[in-house]
């Protein structure tokens, strides 16, 4: 069984929890190379407004940029790329702190008053500090010699109800994950790129987490398992 950490979101979580042959020890969510380009701020008040473990534990992953320490113990280990939570708006402090701006994060801090100003995910300063947690990530990576490296390309689907769809900007996001995959495969190199084909990758109506753009079909997390499994070998 190899050892999968994730720096990413369910759409990678999900594939692996049909599959015995790869084993999740490490999941850092709700989170972006823009957020982990910034300093820690931990802040155990909005925690604290947190009841969900995970969710709380998410939080403050990201609050801390704890990814970074992980990655110091991933020697052998597997790292899968997903940039679906790269839809979040970021919290810039002053310090150049900064909090990700999740739906468990947004409603833990309604009543904190906290300072900082909102960086859009779609804004260039969003995709300035992006670049920044790249080059850090490469940084890290070639330091600590890790050289198992995936991307996991998935692209935001029609789920044929517009009331999901239209708020989604299901066209926008995907012209910001094209972008951002070059950059990747510029980093890593295509190899590390996990790409379907426009037949395999689909949204499924019957999600167990509910219908959404990025929540895919069995079919789609079969093919990303088998994707990895042959780069893997």
């Amino acid at each position: 069984m190899k050892n999968v950490r994730i720096l990413g979101s369910c759409v990678t979580r999900d594939a692996l929890e049909i599959t015995t042959d790869f084993k999740l020890i490490d999941y850092t969510a709700r989170t972006s190379l823009a957020s982990l380009a910034t300093k820690s701020r931990k802040d155990p008040k909005i925690l604290t407004n947190i009841k969900s473990t995970f969710q709380k534990r998410m939080v403050e992953r990201d609050m801390t940029k704890r990814f970074w320490l992980s990655l110091e113990n991933s020697q052998n280990d597997i790292i899968v790329i997903d940039l679906i939570d790269d839809r979040f708006n970021l919290k810039l402090f002053d310090d150049n702190s900064s909090h990700t701006v999740s739906s468990e994060y947004k409603t833990a801090s309604i009543s904190q008053g906290q300072n900082g100003r909102i960086v859009k995910s779609s804004s260039d300063e969003f995709k300035t500090l992006w670049e920044a947690g790249l080059r850090r990530l490469k940084g890290y990576c070639d330091d600590l010699k890790l050289n198992k490296i995936f991307v996991n390309c998935v692209f935001y689907q029609p789920t044929g109800n517009h009331s999901i769809d239209f708020p989604a900007k299901i066209a926008e996001k995907n012209e910001y994950l094209r972008a951002a995959y070059l950059k990747l495969e510029n980093t890593f190199g295509s190899e590390a790129m996990i790409e379907y084909p426009k037949e395999i990758i689909k949204a499924d109506m019957d999600h167990k987490w509910g219908l959404a753009p990025f929540h895919f079909t069995e079919q789609t997390y079969k093919f990303f398992l088998t994707e990895l499994a042959n780069r893997t070998l």
